[in-house]
């Protein structure tokens, strides 16, 4: 007796790799996400410079409005030979320093010699016309620099 033939079994076709469908959006809406988070990062620092450019240019020019407020009391002092107590005043329109003004006190210390000491603030945004460094919590723009001399 023979063996009946048994047939071999062929092996099962898998189906073609198909790619999988859907993550071409995601990872484009992933790379959205990140690039707007990013411009948007930009953009905030950006601002931030701006806004403390302006700032440095304007504590230059209190520093000026300060300098020039000393030179104009030891002006006082030294050729009319007077050292008011204080004074206040604003800088011209016209000027670079237009929006600045200035507090000068000038005060005189006992001794054999006499000497001078001249203390100038400047200040972009002084109330009552004067300068002092209350008015800085009243404005986020405050700008005030503080030159003296002693002679």
């Amino acid at each position: 007796m023979t063996k009946p033939a048994t047939a071999i079994p062929m092996p099962r076709r898998r189906p073609a790799c198909r790619p999988a469908r859907g993550f071409s959006i995601i990872t484009a809406i992933f790379l959205l996400l990140v690039l707007s988070a990013l411009g948007a990062a930009l953009v905030s620092i950006s601002t931030m410079q701006h806004a403390e450019s302006a700032l440095d240019v304007q504590g230059a020019r209190a520093y000026q409005a300060a300098r020039a407020g000393m030179e104009w009391g030891v002006y006082q002092q030294r050729v009319n030979n007077s050292c008011a107590a204080s004074r206040d005043f604003a800088l011209p329109a016209a000027g670079a320093l237009n929006g600045f003004s200035v507090t000068v006190r000038c005060t005189q210390t006992a001794g054999a010699v006499p000497r001078y000491q001249v203390i100038a603030t400047g200040c972009n945004q002084p109330v009552g016309g004067v300068c002092a460094t209350a008015n800085a919590t009243n404005h986020p723009d405050y700008v005030q620099r503080v030159v003296q001399a002693e002679f």
